[in-house]
């Protein structure tokens, strides 16, 4: 097969083009051009977000003919052949399948070579993390005081199972999730590029499933593709991310912020003849009302909430409906339930329970009576 996926093929090749890691790419960038690269890095973080992706930047930067440069030329032999993944001075390890002694025993051997035809002898371990106890003692030695002109970077999603004593030898850095706002931009890009067309709010939706990782965003534009071709409807992304219906959702919050449990129920009622999981459906819920929360302590702040214009005028809109103090209660109640779906044999039934507990919920200034009503009625008790 012929065919790249999008996620290769728009892999970054230099730290211009890594998305969300200016906290990282800013220190590797000048220890580069100073050349004070540390001889063993930890890249932490979770899937998709760049750990690999830089390792082999970094490899490029050092080994670069032009280099060590920060920029390189991506046109040398030395950087084909770290892009194509043939360098003989740049090895890629794989510690989920090479997990024992022996392993590392090669790898000790293999760092004794001086680098011949590149500058650095780098090597580039991924999940870390799956070595073994002994693998990882056998690595400390070499790890402390290794060969001039040799690299370790190491890539792990699980820092905490590294022992301390190899995790001090190391310089680390922790990459972080992706906002939705840059992979929506960077799927704009790609789909520009590609000749796709693509809604905002479907790549924002895109970019929502993704949760930070652009490399499960891209996965999930090519299944897109895959499935409605070079024009891609909102629907048909709905259909292929199995999105619940996002009026179905404002529907059921509406009828629960005006108090009507009939309506609320009936929303349910059609999302479950759509086939949405109660799970998910609970999940989609807790969502909005956090949202519904944010916007109303601050309208304004539309950073603090992952939506489009449109969206964020109904929410507004919305939460202006409700007092603050109920939705933090909604918010609460919706949680303790939700934790029940897991283990429930009706989960729809448990669901629509939630829901019109929600909208039987009274209002702030309802509790605030109540206990002024109740402080009253023991002051007169004590009062005799």
């Amino acid at each position: 097969m012929t065919y790249e996926v999008l996620a290769r093929k728009w892999r970054p090749l230099g730290f211009d083009d890594v998305v969300g890691q200016q906290h990282v790419t800013t220190p590797l960038r000048n220890a580069t051009r100073s050349e004070r690269v540390p001889h063993a890095i930890l890249l932490t973080g979770p899937r998709g977000v760049g750990k690999t992706t830089l390792a082999r930047i970094l490899a490029r930067c050092l080994n670069c003919e032009k280099g060590p440069s920060d920029t390189p030329c991506g046109e040398c032999p030395s950087c084909r052949e770290i892009t194509a993944g043939h360098s003989t001075d740049v090895q890629e390890i794989d510690a989920a399948s090479r997990t024992g002694v022996d392993d590392v025993r090669e790898l000790i051997e293999a760092v004794r070579y001086a680098p011949s035809p590149g500058k650095h002898r780098i090597f580039i371990v991924d999940e870390v993390h799956m070595l073994s106890t002994a693998a990882f003692n056998a690595l400390l030695k070499t790890l402390e005081e290794p060969p001039p002109r040799s690299l370790f970077v190491f890539a792990t999603t699980n820092p905490e199972k590294i022992p301390f004593t190899d995790l001090s030898r190391c310089q680390r850095h922790d990459l972080r999730r992706i906002a939705a706002a840059e992979i929506v931009a960077r799927l704009e890009l790609i789909c520009r590029d590609e000749g796709i067309e693509v809604s905002a709010a479907s790549l924002l939706a895109i970019a929502r499933e993704a949760d930070g990782s652009l490399r499960d965003a891209q996965t999930l534009l090519d299944q897109i593709i895959a499935f409605g071709g070079s024009r891609v409807d909102d629907e048909q992304v709905a259909q292929v991310l199995d999105l619940i219906d996002r009026r179905l959702l404002l529907a059921i919050l509406a009828a629960c912020v005006d108090g009507d449990g009939g309506a609320a129920l009936e929303a349910c009622a059609r999302a479950a003849e759509a086939g949405a999981d109660a799970k998910r459906l609970g999940e989609s819920l807790l969502q909005l009302l956090r949202d519904l929360v944010v916007l109303r302590i601050a309208p304004q702040s539309a950073g603090l909430v992952e939506a489009s214009d449109a969206e964020l005028d109904e929410l507004r809109e919305l939460a202006g409906r409700a007092d603050e103090g109920r939705l933090r209660r909604m918010f609460r109640a919706l949680v303790k339930e939700q934790e029940d779906l897991a283990w429930a044999p009706q989960p729809h039934a448990v669901l629509e329970m939630a829901v019109v507990r929600l909208a039987t919920m009274p209002a702030g200034d309802d509790v605030a009576k109540l206990l002024t009503r109740l402080a009253t009625l023991e002051r007169r008790l004590a009062e005799g």
